[in-house]
């Protein structure tokens, strides 16, 4: 049995947590962009990291983790998988601590085989959040640093 003060914090944060909010947010959205992207053989984590190496040009993998905020193991699995499919390429090859990323021209080539897919699913979080929730989405990156169309 739960104590009144017990009961009361765990409505509490059940009702206001900020954190429980933003991470379901991220799972549906996320799932709206997999969905898109999965006839192409993509998950909109390896999209993002394909977009994130084409602005850059040519990126340090440690570089990457920064940028995108993911861990190092997260980020090795998805290049060895865009490697094997073609869309990435590393200096050395063989890959290592200080490779060198670089999109191929395949690379290129899904993400505009892919572009209607990402327009849809684009349009259908843009209805789901409401255009205020994307200019408040935008807001808060701005705030953090992140997500401008230079970084």
């Amino acid at each position: 049995m739960k104590s009144p003060a017990a009961s009361k914090l765990i409505d509490r944060i059940a009702a206001d947590c900020i954190a429980v909010r933003v991470r379901l947010i991220n799972r549906v959205v996320t799932a709206i962009y997999d969905e898109a992207l999965r006839p192409h053989g993509l998950r909109v984590s390896q999209a993002n990291l394909l977009v994130g190496v084409a602005r850059a040009g040519r990126a340090r993998p440690v570089d990457l983790c920064r940028a995108l905020r993911i861990d190092k193991s997260t980020l090795s699995r998805d290049v060895e998988l865009l490697k094997r499919n073609g869309w990435l390429e590393s200096d050395p090859p063989g890959g290592g601590r200080s490779q060198i990323l670089r999109l191929t021209a395949e690379g290129t080539a899904i993400l505009k085989r892919a572009e209607p897919d990402w327009n849809r699913a684009q349009e259908e979080c843009g209805r789901l959040i409401g255009a205020p929730g994307v200019d408040a989405l935008r807001s808060i990156a701005e705030r953090l640093g992140l997500g401008s169309a230079r970084d």
